[in-house]
C-alpha cells in the first residue's frame, strides 16, 4: 500500500509553481528584449508628443535590435492611455509617454482609474519643453516688464490663452500670476489655432506656448515675444531674455516628456532601455531635430526621472490649490 504524506503530495504542486514562476521570468538583461516593444502615446496622432515618440523609437528601436510598436490612445488628459499601460504586465514589453499633464492629474481630477504616481515608474525623461511668453502686438507692452506693469494697471483687459483648463499652458500663467501679482484672468479654448485670432486683435493678451508655434507669428509681427521659461536663452529666440535674467527663477519652468513603464518592471529591464534611450538622445541629429521642435534634450536615470516627477506633482499642486483649478 502506497502511503502518501503531506510532504509528497505537495512536492509536486511546488514544482510546477516553480516552473510556471521561471517560464514567466522576465529575461535576464543580456537576452533582453526577445519580441517587438509597444509604446502608447495616450494622445491623438499628429501632436508633438507623438512626433517625437516616433523620432526617438524609430532610433530606438535600432539600439534595442526590436521592433516598436506605437499605439495612440488618446483621452482624457492622457489617462485613458496611461491607466492601460499602468494595468499591463510589468515584463519590460509595455510602455507609455507622458507629458506635464502626467504628475498633475491628480490634483486636477479627484476621482482616476489608476494611481499615477504610484502604478508606472520612470524609464528616461527624453526632454524640457520651455515656453515663449508672448503678447498681442495690438497691445501697448513690448516687454515683460511693461505687460506686468499694464496687466496691474488694465486688470479688465488683462487676460491670458490657453488650449483647455488644466494645460501646461493655463498652470503657467496662473504661476505668472502668483508670482508677479499680476491678476490676469483665463480664456480657455478647443486648441491653440481658435485663440490665434483673438490673440493677433488684442481680444486677449497674452499666451504662454512652445516657440515652435508662436515663433513664427512673432517674427511675422503679430504677436512680442516677452520672455522664455527655459534655464538659458533659446537658439531659435536668442534675443529674447529668460524669466531668470528677468528675475523671476520660479517662473523657469515648462511642460516636458518621457517614457514610463508599469510599476514592478525589472529594474535591469527599464536600465538597459533607459541607457540606449540616452544614446539615441546623444546622437546629434536627434538633438538638433528635438531643438527644432523646441524641446532641450534631457535623458538620464529612470531613478532621476521619478525624482523629477514627485517635484513636478508637488510643485503644480500647490499652484492648482492656490487658483482653485478642479476637473471632472
Amino acid at each position: 500500500m502506497i502511503r502518501y504524506t503531506r510532504r509528497s503530495l505537495l512536492a509536486p504542486i511546488l514544482a510546477a509553481c516553480l516552473f510556471g514562476a521561471a517560464a514567466h521570468a522576465a529575461p535576464a538583461p543580456e537576452d533582453y528584449p526577445q519580441k517587438p516593444l509597444r509604446v502608447v502615446v495616450p494622445y491623438t496622432p499628429g501632436g508633438v508628443s507623438d512626433a517625437v515618440t516616433r523620432l526617438i523609437t524609430r532610433k530606438l528601436s535600432d539600439e534595442l535590435g526590436q521592433a516598436i510598436v506605437v499605439e495612440n490612445q488618446g483621452g482624457a488628459n492622457g489617462q485613458i492611455g496611461s491607466s492601460a499601460v499602468a494595468r499591463a504586465a510589468p515584463d519590460g514589453y509595455t510602455f507609455v509617454i507622458v507629458v506635464m499633464a502626467h504628475a498633475i492629474n491628480p490634483s486636477l481630477y479627484k476621482k482616476m482609474s489608476y494611481r499615477p504616481l504610484q502604478d508606472l515608474r520612470g524609464v528616461s525623461l527624453f526632454g524640457r519643453i520651455p515656453l515663449l511668453m508672448v503678447s498681442s502686438a495690438a497691445l501697448p507692452p513690448r516687454t515683460f516688464e511693461e505687460f506686468v506693469a499694464w496687466a496691474k494697471a488694465n486688470p479688465e483687459k488683462a487676460t491670458f490663452a490657453s488650449s483647455g483648463a488644466g494645460s501646461g499652458a493655463h498652470l503657467v500663467a496662473e504661476r505668472f500670476s502668483q508670482i508677479t501679482g499680476a491678476k490676469i484672468t483665463h480664456v480657455p479654448y478647443k486648441g491653440i489655432s481658435p485663440a490665434l485670432p483673438d490673440l493677433f486683435s488684442g481680444q486677449v493678451a497674452a499666451i504662454f506656448d512652445s516657440v515652435q508655434t508662436m515663433w513664427p507669428q512673432v517674427k511675422g509681427g503679430k504677436l512680442r515675444a516677452l520672455a522664455m521659461t527655459s534655464e538659458t536663452r533659446w537658439p531659435a529666440a536668442p534675443d529674447v531674455p529668460t524669466m531668470g535674467e528677468l528675475g523671476y527663477p520660479d517662473l523657469v519652468t515648462g511642460s516636458w516628456i518621457g517614457m514610463l513603464a508599469p510599476a514592478g518592471t525589472p529594474d535591469p529591464l527599464v536600465r538597459k532601455v533607459s541607457d540606449a534611450v540616452q544614446r539615441v538622445l546623444d546622437q546629434p541629429d536627434i538633438h538638433a531635430q528635438l531643438i527644432d521642435y523646441g524641446i532641450d534634450p534631457v535623458g538620464g536615470t529612470p531613478a532621476q526621472f521619478d525624482t523629477f516627477i514627485a517635484s513636478e506633482a508637488k510643485r503644480w499642486a500647490d499652484v492648482i490649490a492656490t487658483a482653485g483649478i478642479k476637473l471632472e
